[in-house]
Order: C-alpha cells, then structure tokens, then sequence
C-alpha cells in the first residue's frame, strides 16, 4: 500500500485518503500539477513529513479522550517508521491498546506521516457508531471540506524547551453539511492538525471538540493526540 505523495491527481488522492489504513489496494501515482491540492491538503495529507526521521525510528503520541459524553481515557499511539531495503519508509502503527487497540497494516513508500490517517480513521469509526451514519458519508464530509472551507493559519509551538513555528489547520465538516439535520448533535465538531517541520514526523497535534451548549462550556467530546517524542533510548535530529 502507498501513502498519498505528490504529485499526484486529486481524484487518486481523495480515493486513498481516510480509507488508506483499512483498504490493501495499492493506487498508483498519477502525474499532476501540484496547485490542484488546496493548501490544506498539502499540509496535512501530501507535504514529506517524514524527511526528517532518521529510520530506524519510532515515534509515541500521547491520546487523551475527555468530555460530558463518554467516560474519557488517557492511551499512547506509536509509529515505527522504517527502511526496507533502500526505500524508506515502511511504516508500522500501534494505535491505542487493549479493547480499544485498531488493527491498522503496514504502510509502505510513506512520506506523509500515517499517524493522521490512523486518527481520522478512529474518528470515523466513531461517528460511525455514535450516530448510526456511515463511514464513507463521514470520510466525504471531510475531504470535501479540507478542499474547499479548510481555515490555515500560522502558529508557534514549544517542543522540548524550545519554541518552532507551525501550521494549523482547522476544519468544521458538519456545520455547512446538507444533511446536517441527520447529525445535529455533531454539527459544530471541529478537527485541528497542528503540523511543524521542526518537530520528528512533521506532526505535532490532532484534535477534536464538540464544543458546550454555551461559550465558556467544556467540551461535550474532545480527543486530543499529542506527539510526546522519539521513543525511549531512539534519539531523532531535530531542526533548530
């Protein structure tokens, strides 16, 4: 299976995103011109964020669920990124543990970091049984938005002491929906991708929140997945 990497169509693109982590179909890379990708997608799901992880390598994720709607948890997500033969990268993930562990297959030829796809497929898989809706329906919402309403602005972050610049991205994909009706509830869910190029694997934060009835008001959901660094003893270079 290969990761999204440009340049490559939309069309083939949008057809492996989101479904990338439970398909084995292998698409292949079609030559495009790049400024068809919005540049939210450039960010999140095309740009080589895995240039800077010197495989072999493994990165943990924290992953905190909180909010009035569900008993919240606290679990780690892992990635161990890899070389076979001369080709790099083959990417393994360990998405949460126990009961609430996803099965996901090995990515191979990644350059975009997978641990977003692993995400954005629990989501999906969630909204899926929150709501009764179907996965695909979900997957669309959100492709669909990350092309056309997908907000980007420029960031800071601090990682390990220091202070690097980032991008995030930000995307509420069910409160202009046509069938917002069939999922009110979850109307005003927000998805947040914090990337930055100065921390290992290019991406720094994902989250969700279904804000309060009222401003002010905790989250009635949130799932936030932070990068906590290489793991124990796996020392990455990092950029400055």
């Amino acid at each position: 299976m290969i990761l999204a990497q440009a340049p490559i169509e939309r069309s083939a693109i949008t057809t492996l995103l989101l479904s990338a982590v439970v398909c084995t179909t292998t698409l292949p890379a079609l030559a495009a011109d790049p400024s068809e990708f919005s540049r939210a997608e450039k960010l999140v799901f095309v740009d080589h964020q895995l240039a800077n992880v010197k495989a072999p390598a493994s990165l943990r994720y924290t992953f905190v669920k909180s909010g009035s709607l569900e008993p919240g948890f606290e679990d780690e997500v892992r990635i161990d990124v890899k070389r076979k033969g001369k080709v790099c990268c083959t990417v393994d993930g360990n998405f949460l543990s126990g009961e609430r562990k996803m099965k996901l297959p090995e990515i191979e030829e990644a350059q975009a970091n997978p641990v977003i796809l692993y995400f954005l497929e629990r989501d999906i898989r969630e909204m899926e049984r929150l709501t009764k809706g179907k996965s695909g329906y979900f997957r669309k919402r959100i492709r669909m938005t990350m092309v056309d309403e997908a907000k980007v602005r420029d960031t800071k972050i601090s990682y390990e002491g220091r202070e690097v610049d980032a991008q995030e991205v930000s995307l509420n994909p069910y409160e202009t929906d046509p069938l917002r009706a069939r999922f009110e509830k979850y109307a005003q869910k927000r998805y947040t991708f914090v990337l930055a190029s100065g921390v290992p694997g290019g991406v720094y934060q994902v989250r969700t929140a279904l804000p309060g009835a009222l401003p002010g008001d905790a989250p009635v959901l949130e799932e936030v997945m932070t990068l906590a660094g290489p793991a124990a003893g796996d020392k990455q270079p990092s950029k400055k």
